[in-house]
């Protein structure tokens, strides 16, 4: 008789145990795609937007430029940074991009950066920009029309970098679009 009670509570527990298994596949299962944020994916072609910071479509005191007119004028941004071509250098390096057409819209008005300059082609998080200082554009005389201050490549950082670490595109290129203004100089 012993041996039957026994049994017969092993047999109870296997049955609670398999039946909250089931549950617990289920709840998991169940969820619908909706349910799961969508975290996007990698965009080699993605873009970096440079908008003028909130309240600065009056012209510059010392170039007379508006936002509009340094997007129109740009011809390079340029930044020092001790990562290049992400390798970690104890003096810091001169680093250059051009402007090319396209990537000036005169409708918003803001300029573009490739994305790869923060995420390259392969998924790999570069820190030649977004470690950057003394962020600067400027026109064909390669005087300096806008800045792009330090505080916003520094508070767009870690924002980046947790998005990146938790593999959300979808908020890393949010914060491409959000996150860098530059100022006219």
């Amino acid at each position: 008789m012993f041996y039957f009670c026994i049994n017969d509570f092993k047999i109870s527990m296997m049955k609670k145990i398999i039946l909250f298994l089931f549950a617990f596949t289920m709840a998991f299962t169940a969820c619908e795609p909706d349910d799961m944020p969508d975290k996007g994916k990698l965009d080699p072609n993605a873009t970096i937007l440079l908008k003028p910071a909130k309240g600065v479509q009056v012209r510059s005191v010392e170039t007379g430029l508006t936002a509009l007119e340094v997007v129109q004028n740009a011809v390079n941004i340029k930044w020092q940074s001790h990562y290049f071509d992400n390798v970690y250098y104890d003096d810091a390096k001169d680093i250059a991009r051009t402007f090319i057409e396209e990537h000036r819209d005169l409708v918003t008005p803001a300029l573009k950066m490739w994305g790869t300059d923060i995420i390259n082609q392969d998924g790999e998080y570069y820190r030649d920009f977004i470690n950057g200082f003394n962020v600067v554009i400027t026109d064909t005389n390669n005087d300096t029309i806008a800045q792009v201050p330090d505080a916003v490549i520094n508070s767009a950082r870690p924002l980046i970098e947790a998005a990146y670490n938790d593999s959300n595109f979808t908020e890393v290129y949010r914060l491409f679009n959000e996150a860098f203004t530059f100022v006219p100089y």
